[in-house]
């Protein structure tokens, strides 16, 4: 079976004194559309990873309904890493394949994660990664790394200690590199709209 991750441990510190987890994107806060990305996807159900101000973003997300379990990175500050960690302590055994979604990548069109695991069926990728324009995206589905490949994630380096066998899929749609670091790529300025991640 599959699963899905999706991180919304981090602390906006780009955003300002705001979780921008929790700022308004079309009448819902910018998780939830990150949410939807995610429960739109071909997994049993979503885990998502809450860690400042766990709360409020666990309230929203029980809001929304649906197949969402959600857990605390209780040492989110470490960075990324912590967040993995504590989503695929979440795993079942069951839940071998899993989707990594961001939760500020609010573009993420819903089509892609099952147009990612139809790659990885044809094939023995160990992970499949979306690429616009030679950008790498997200969402991420991967085959659940050994627990001490797991242990091992340290800091911000994220999904970089356990990408081996990782194929890329380019795609035409620039959603899945789209974040969102400050209020204006919300709209909220009127000036700058989300721009791509490295």
């Amino acid at each position: 079976m599959r699963a899905a991750i999706l991180l919304a441990a981090g602390r906006s510190r780009r955003f300002g004194p705001a979780n921008k987890l929790m700022a308004p994107l079309n009448g819902r806060p910018l998780v939830l559309h990150a949410l939807a990305a995610a429960r739109a996807a071909p997994a049993g159900r979503v885990i998502v990873v809450a860690g400042a101000q766990a709360h409020r973003v666990a309230a929203a997300v029980r809001r929304a309904g649906g197949r969402v379990s959600v857990v605390r990175a209780c040492d989110h500050r470490e960075g990324i890493a912590a967040s993995l960690r504590a989503g695929f302590a979440a795993l079942r055994p069951i839940e071998r394949t899993v989707f990594i979604f961001l939760g500020d990548m609010p573009a993420v069109p819903h089509r892609i994660a099952s147009r990612l695991a139809l790659h990885m069926a044809r094939g023995r990728a160990a992970a499949v990664r979306p690429a616009w324009r030679r950008r790498p995206g997200h969402p991420v589905l991967l085959r659940k790394p050994a627990p001490a490949r797991i242990a091992a994630l340290r800091g911000d380096r994220g999904l970089g200690a356990i990408d081996e066998g990782l194929v890329y899929l380019p795609v035409r749609e620039r959603g899945v590199v789209r974040d969102i670091d400050r209020p204006g790529e919300l709209g909220l300025s009127g000036k700058r709209r989300p721009r791509p991640t490295g």
